[in-house]
């Protein structure tokens, strides 16, 4: 069911127990779509930090003079500093689906 159809639902006219099960369907769907894309965002996130670390690695090994080895090794950092942003985004959706939150959002979801 597309989010079209969900509203659809919800303004016909039906009282709140229709309202309830939309809601419902609505928190199953976007914890399925989180399910499915996080642990892909996860390791593409790993993998393209892994291959540009390494791409740059080489680079700053393969640096002949001091101010190449300095851009190697400030976009190294940067590469760093990039990936762990991106984990510690990924750790804080986690932790705020697994806090309960969401759930006190839906408080006639059960779990």
């Amino acid at each position: 069911m597309n989010f079209i159809q969900l509203l659809a639902t919800a303004t016909s006219g039906a009282g709140s127990g229709t309202l309830d099960k939309v809601g419902e369907q609505v928190f199953d769907e976007f914890m399925e779509v989180v399910n499915i894309v996080m642990p892909v965002a996860l390791s593409i996130v790993v993998a393209f930090g892994l291959v540009y670390g390494i791409v740059l690695g080489v680079q700053f090994a393969k640096a002949e003079d001091a101010d190449a080895r300095d851009k190697a090794k400030g976009r190294l950092i940067n590469m760093v500093i990039g990936v762990l942003v991106a984990l510690v985004i990924i750790a804080i959706v986690y932790a705020i689906l697994g806090s309960g939150l969401i759930d006190n959002w839906f408080a006639d979801k059960k779990n």
